[in-house]
């Protein structure tokens, strides 16, 4: 029921109708009164853009996604954000860029952020995102206190939330020297990583543990990816550093899906893992455990680290935040079973 359907029950304006509904002058009292019982009586409310403007707020929480939601990771944290936000009273719009496209992704993210302020969004979430990066957002999006920025790189002059990407990449890495092994590759190197000259990526730490403990760095071992899902291409690299006698003993993948070609290849080559070939994945996605052997992997509490996110987002839109927030999630090292000591350095 519309306020123009009570308008022609009445044989009045919508004016009329609208100024009897929120007790405004001009209208008989006779009449007002009928307007309110009738439109209670059918189970009227005025339409959301109309309950935002009595109210002088939208509820809106922009998302903009610069991964795909395919990805395991960012789709059951987009999944999680969205129910938890809407158990908020909030309503989240979410816009999916692509981060591989550097033509587009300017234009993009401007249109986004433009979309997000005409529309009165009351906060906005992006990421994941990098120092040099929200320099370009920050000069574009003025609103940058409704700001907040998720698995940020770096730490940032904004509210943001990051992950321990280091501290998980350590762990994998000292894990994998306890249990002897000293010929460490990197599978799953994307574009954004390798450009990215902040010391808090997984790459970077990757290195910085290499070098910590003497250990040379070796670019032939390093497996270069195009995105967060394996390809084909991808895995004939792998298949092809794993044929040379000078093959890596151990692996850290970008995530569990790099973890798991892996297994596939080296299954492909009759390389028995953990025995002849160790991995250590990222993410602890859903199919982890599901592999023979189950994966060791690096894990972050998605639970928690959405219920950051939210609560950021609530201090925001009800205007209790006090100034900038962060926080990082810290990470943990799952063992299972596709690390095993390496038996060539007895």
């Amino acid at each position: 029921m519309s306020i123009c359907e009570i308008a022609k029950k009445f044989n009045v304006s919508s004016v009329t109708v609208s100024n009897a509904l929120n007790h405004r002058k001009g209208v008989a009292e006779k009449l007002a009164k009928e307007i309110r019982a009738y439109a209670e009586a059918v189970g009227y409310r005025p339409n959301y853009m109309a309950r935002s403007l009595l109210s002088g707020r939208t509820g809106i929480v922009g998302i903009c996604l610069c991964v795909p939601p395919s990805t395991p990771w960012y789709g059951e944290l987009l999944c999680r954000l969205q129910l938890q936000l809407s158990e908020a009273n909030l309503y989240a719009i979410t816009i999916v860029l692509d981060p591989f496209r550097r033509d587009a992704r300017d234009r993009n993210e401007s249109w986004a952020l433009n979309f997000f302020n005409q529309i009165k969004a009351e906060a906005v979430l992006l990421g994941p995102c990098d120092h040099s990066r929200y320099q370009v957002v920050s000069q574009e999006y003025v609103a940058t206190e409704k700001l907040i920025i998720f698995d940020s790189v770096d730490q940032l002059p904004c509210s943001h939330l990051m992950l321990d990407l280091v501290g998980g990449t350590q762990q994998a890495m000292q894990y994998l020297c306890e249990m002897g092994h000293r010929r460490i590759g990197y599978l799953g190197l994307n574009a954004f990583d390798l450009d990215n000259p902040s010391p808090y990526t997984r790459f970077s730490a990757y290195r910085s543990f290499l070098e910590s403990r003497n250990v040379t760095f070796d670019p032939a071992v390093v497996i270069p990816a195009n995105g967060s899902v394996p390809t084909p291409e991808t895995g004939e690299l792998l298949e092809k550093v794993l044929r040379t006698e000078q093959r890596p003993t151990a692996f850290l993948c970008h995530n569990d899906n790099y973890a798991m070609l892996a297994l596939k290849v080296a299954g492909r080559l009759g390389l028995r893992v953990p025995e002849q070939l160790s991995l250590i994945g990222f993410d602890d996605q859903t199919g982890a455990w599901l592999t023979t052997p189950e994966l060791t992997t690096v894990r972050f509490n998605l639970e928690n680290y959405v219920a950051e996110i939210v609560h950021m987002t609530t201090a925001i839109v009800d205007k209790n935040s006090s100034g900038r927030y962060s926080y990082c999630e810290k990470a943990e090292l799952v063992v299972r079973g596709s690390v095993a000591e390496n038996m060539d350095r007895f």
